[in-house]
């Protein structure tokens, strides 16, 4: 909307109940330029969603502002109003229309389809030193839980020392808990583990385990580790995850990203995790068939130019492509190793996200240099699905919200998939056939989408 003349502007939802709504000002961030990707382009590219200032949006003639509106709604709500107060004012009809069902609870919705997007609260507390407390670390947990991906941190060495982190985690309705990246090791595996060593780890782990354990019966604590690693790990696996199942059977979950072409049926690993280009349907398949789970998971790479990816240079519908990709290979859940890293370029420092002079355009520098000291290796989004707001909140990304709707459009297509899987694969294939075969269109997205939608309801 671009208003006429020179003012300010406040969207007001109507009709709607109080809390079922939340209005953004859509922000840009500048990106630059990368050749980890082709068409990065670098430039002002659209994704923090900014609150509304208590004054309004500032609108000039040359200025367009774009607002994200995002709606929970009953099932009986058919219709609403957006307002926008300004020097004329301006009221923009909503119709909506609401399908035959509700999504299922939080912790369903884990439990069918599992999510491991990794939050680590530390980065949070670096960014906000001395004024980071208890509440900063609960609004940061809270949108993230909001956005239907439980903050757990996949890459913490031991459980964490806080309990009441669990207890959230599990009155929230998350799934997974991981109780510590036990199996994180030399490149390769140069030295087997010894006997003693893996004692003393299995032991470290053991009270929160136990804890865990007693206090439900729902949510499934896992523990991770290998991540990438080569075939020579295999002994090291065995002798690690095979001392977890030994200990606990089935009750603790044991998690690795490895992208071998082979998988051992008796591996003592209950989830694999493959880069999603990588996946192999008769190997995957076979692998589901003796008991275990498959897991994909996108990172900096693949970065080829047609490869699915959520770097903000990417079509916004790329995050929900990958999901559609999961949904019709039939895995079991996503993997995504962070969501909150803010690496800046060395020698600099990030600061909470500002706008600069009251206009959608911020200051904070998206690309995220992971492997710094390296200058040479970073991606525009990578590794962060929110920025840190100043105060202590946290910004949502249109890419984090995004990806809530991925995670609802899986619970539709697995749903719609049990019904009919030949019609629903025909729709899907309209959107997503491959690793690089897709196509990257929103209006063909949410048309596919309703399409799909009456086969279930």
């Amino acid at each position: 909307m671009v208003s006429e003349e020179n003012g300010s502007i406040t969207p007001i939802v109507e009709g709607l109940d109080e809390g079922s709504w939340d209005v953004y000002q859509v922000g840009f961030v500048n990106c630059t330029v990368t050749g980890m990707y082709p068409g990065s382009g670098g430039g002002w590219r659209s994704d923090p969603l900014l609150s509304i200032p208590a004054g309004g949006v500032s609108v000039t003639t040359s200025q367009p502002v774009v607002f994200w509106l995002s709606v929970t709604i009953p099932s009986t709500a058919t219709v609403g109003k957006l307002t926008f107060t300004n020097l004329k004012g301006v009221s923009v009809p909503i119709s909506l229309t609401p399908w035959a069902g509700k999504l299922p609870s939080a912790w369903s919705i884990h439990h069918s389809f599992g999510e491991i997007w990794s939050f680590n609260i530390h980065y949070v507390e670096n960014m906000y030193g001395s004024d980071f407390n208890q509440e900063v670390a609960q609004n940061y947990y809270n949108l993230m839980t909001d956005s239907l991906l439980p903050p757990d941190d996949l890459y913490q060495a031991r459980p964490n020392t806080n309990f009441s982190f669990y207890n959230y985690l599990i009155n929230s309705g998350a799934y997974l808990l991981n109780v510590g990246a036990i199996g994180q090791t030399v490149r390769g595996c140069p030295h087997p583990f010894t006997p003693e060593w893996v004692n003393q780890t299995i032991e470290s782990i053991a009270p929160t385990v136990e804890r865990i354990l007693k206090a439900n019966t729902t949510s499934k604590p896992y523990v991770y580790g290998f991540d990438e690693q080569p075939t020579s790990c295999e002994a090291n696996i065995r002798s690690l995850f095979g001392a977890v199942k030994s200990r606990w059977g089935d009750k603790v979950l044991t998690v690795a990203a490895l992208n071998w072409k082979e998988m051992p049926s008796d591996l003592p690993l209950d989830i694999w995790v493959l880069q999603y280009q990588t996946y192999n349907k008769t190997k995957a398949s076979a692998w589901q068939a003796s008991g275990h789970q498959v897991f994909l998971y996108h990172c900096i790479q693949p970065n080829g130019a047609d490869y699915l990816n959520t770097f903000i240079e990417h079509n916004r519908t790329q995050g929900r492509q990958l999901y559609w990709y999961g949904a019709m290979n039939n895995v079991d859940g996503w993997l995504y190793y962070a969501t909150d890293i803010w690496n800046s370029y060395p020698g600099t420092n990030h600061t909470p996200i500002k706008r600069i002079d009251g206009t959608p355009k911020t200051d904070f520098p998206p690309a995220n240099y992971i492997w710094a000291p390296r200058t040479d290796i970073f991606a525009n989004g990578d590794g962060q699905f929110l920025y840190p707001g100043v105060g202590g909140t946290a910004v949502p990304s249109a890419r984090l919200l995004l990806q809530r709707d991925a995670v609802e459009d899986q619970v539709l297509l697995s749903a719609a998939l049990k019904k009919d899987k030949t019609s629903t694969l025909n729709l899907i294939h309209k959107v997503v056939r491959g690793a690089t075969d897709h196509t990257d269109d929103t209006l063909l997205l949410e048309d596919t989408r309703i399409a799909i939608s009456k086969i279930v309801f």
